[in-house]
């Protein structure tokens, strides 16, 4: 056998082998999903990516339809829906750790204030697209 094809078989046993860690693939289906769910195709992918809009005399960050998005709206709503995953994931820690009260209170209480300020984060985007440009 030659020597390139002995390189080319070790290489290639080399990648059934390789094993890509669960961990790895879990966090990144997650940050995929709040990727997604933020708006970060669309911004992507949109002609226009808006940063400040000049709106009656002075600027907005907002932009002024509700179905369009600025870059700033994207990446709060990316951060308000990562709030509410780690407020989500902290309330499940609080389950494993049910032999010590005092730290499974502490993970509730953080989860639910996580998972609270997030929802409020997407909240407020909302009313405040709605109050001012409805």
């Amino acid at each position: 056998m030659s020597r390139r094809r002995r390189s080319r078989n070790s290489a290639l046993e080399s990648l059934k082998n390789f094993r890509v860690p669960g961990r790895l693939i879990t966090w990144g289906s997650i940050f995929l999903c709040i990727f997604i769910l933020g708006g970060g195709f669309y911004n992507i992918l949109s002609d226009q990516v808006y940063t400040v809009i000049p709106y009656q005399g002075g600027y907005l960050t907002l932009h002024p339809y509700i179905s369009e998005q600025t870059i700033y709206e994207s990446v709060f709503v990316m951060i308000a829906n990562a709030s509410i995953f780690i407020g989500l994931w902290l309330s499940y820690k609080s389950t494993q750790v049910s032999y010590d009260r005092v730290k499974a209170n502490r993970f509730v209480m953080l989860g639910i204030g996580f998972t609270v300020a997030g929802l409020a984060g997407n909240h407020i985007i909302l009313e405040m697209k709605r109050a001012i440009f409805g």
